[in-house]
């Protein structure tokens, strides 16, 4: 194979898979917006 598709397979092998990114993801502790999103975008629409 080229040096080009190995290094590609290499650099795919490297990243964490799917399953281990949503583990990764679940674990995080969940965000507190304050204000929330929905707040924001309500005030940006009623904005004169």
């Amino acid at each position: 194979m080229s040096h080009f598709v190995l290094r590609e397979i290499e650099r795919a092998l490297e990243r964490p898979s799917r399953q281990e990114l949503l583990e990764a993801i679940r674990a995080q502790p969940e965000a507190e917006l304050n204000p929330s999103p929905a707040e924001l975008l309500r005030e940006e629409r009623d904005r004169p």
